[in-house]
């Protein structure tokens, strides 16, 4: 197979089944340096990540591997890093750190790929002039300047991940130590040896290198299963900070955190027409994240801190208000009444289903938001409206069948199977009399 039939099937690859998958992988890993290899790969990455294939060694893989924690998350269950690191940015940077340290020296660290006795000590070189070639990279780069060299415009953002791509290969061999101990990712709960590991690591970066002490703990929180896990137990733990550097890395930490909250809100809350289903699932994430800093701020008592968190949660109360609960009931009722639309009518239930879904996960976090009130009117509004369907579909011989099922399947997936098998009965024993 050449080279442009396989990028020809582009998202393809992601249907086909898993023994071709495999072999197609195969040959792409070959071929891997090629752009428009890369691209095809970074449209398979969520389903190579779902196999979990083990892929072929390269130097450019060994690069990754100290920061590759840090890259936008791939999955709705993936953890969602506190300090982003785009792909696009690291397939642009890896030619540059090539061309720094040359082909006869990047040759030389080949065996490293290879287990051996010299595995560890090539790896931690390898890592060490890889820093320093990003360090100079970074050098070159002006912020909010196009860069030629990387091809991309130099954002805060990326201006940030170049600076942090060169800390954390500069402490690569504490990153390797630490990873292996919170293994494997995601890590669900903080254990006593997970603590332990964390602490005795972050004391030698500490000693060696201090100003990377902040990434390292980032690089910690991003291999668990809930980032802001790690910032409520960060206040107790010994990483032989003076007590006052310790209370500013907390700080910036909690920054990261709140920012990253924000961002987050702010982004669903100005993209009308969003996956409601989404809408739900970040504002559990978010709440969840809300109450977990809060706690872990108990120490800090910072007043700026208590109106971000007050903004972040006001966000979440109006993303909430606009994006599920606003005019549910109209969306969901109308919906049954356009069975009979052919495509358009299948995409509209479709999106009635996912409201339905949305409005019932949002109950569980209705308190927090203040919201109580409103879900339950809309619930109650929308579940006698299907219900008044449902009697009318299934009540007579003039009935629609199909409609009045579907409408208890609405109410199903609103209120719960309870509610909808009472109404059913309900339906149904009034139609024997």
């Amino acid at each position: 197979m050449e080279m442009r039939d396989l990028v020809a099937l582009g998202d393809k690859l992601l249907d086909i089944d898993e023994a071709k998958f495999r072999q197609v992988v195969e040959l792409l890993e070959q071929m891997n340096e090629h752009p428009d290899i890369q691209r095809t790969i970074a449209v398979i990455r969520p389903r190579l990540v779902e196999l979990r294939l083990h892929r072929r060694p390269t130097l450019k893989r060994l690069f990754c591997d100290p920061f590759e924690d840090l890259f936008e998350a791939l999955g709705k269950a993936d953890p969602v890093p506190l300090s982003v690191i785009e792909r696009s940015l690291m397939n642009s940077l890896w030619p540059l750190v090539e061309a720094e340290i040359g082909k006869d020296r990047l040759r030389s660290f080949r065996p490293a790929l290879q287990d051996g006795p010299q595995r560890k000590a090539l790896t931690e070189a390898f890592w060490a002039e890889c820093g320093s070639a990003v360090a100079r990279i970074a050098e070159g780069a002006t912020a909010g300047h196009y860069s030629d060299a990387l091809e991309l415009r130099m954002n805060p953002a990326r201006m940030r991940a170049l600076t942090d791509i060169a800390t954390i290969l500069s402490i690569a061999p504490e990153v390797a130590e630490m990873k292996a101990a919170l293994s494997p990712k995601p890590v669900p709960k903080l254990h006593a040896d997970h603590v332990e590991a964390i602490q005795a690591v972050g004391r030698r970066v500490t000693r060696a290198r201090p100003e990377a002490l902040k990434i390292f703990v980032l690089i910690a929180t991003s291999r668990l299963s809930d980032p802001t896990v790690l910032l409520s137990g960060l206040w107790d733990m010994d990483l032989g900070q003076k007590p006052a550097d310790r209370a500013a890395l907390f700080m910036a930490l909690s920054g990261t955190v709140v920012a990253q909250m924000e961002d987050r809100s702010r982004a669903f809350r100005s993209a009308p027409g969003t996956d409601r289903m989404a809408v739900a699932d970040l504002a559990l994430d978010l709440v969840a994240s809300l109450d977990a800093t809060r706690a872990a701020m108990e120490h800090s008592r910072n007043k700026d801190f208590d109106q971000r968190l007050k903004e972040v949660r006001n966000s979440v109360h109006a993303m909430v208000k606009t994006q599920v609960l606003q005019d549910a009931d109209a969306g969901i009722v109308a919906a049954i009444g356009a069975l009979d639309g052919g495509s358009e009518g299948r995409a509209q239930l479709a999106q009635a289903e996912n409201q339905a879904r949305a409005l019932r996960k949002c109950a569980t976090i209705a308190d927090t938001l203040g919201l109580r009130g409103e879900l339950r009117e809309m619930t109650q509004k929308t579940t006698a409206s299907l219900t008044e369907k449902a009697q009318q579909a299934l009540g007579g011989p003039a009935g629609n069948a199909r409609t009045g099922y579907t409408a208890i399947r609405m109410i199903e997936l609103i209120a719960g199977p309870a509610e909808a098998n009472k109404i059913m009965d309900g339906i149904m024993n009034g139609g024997r009399r």
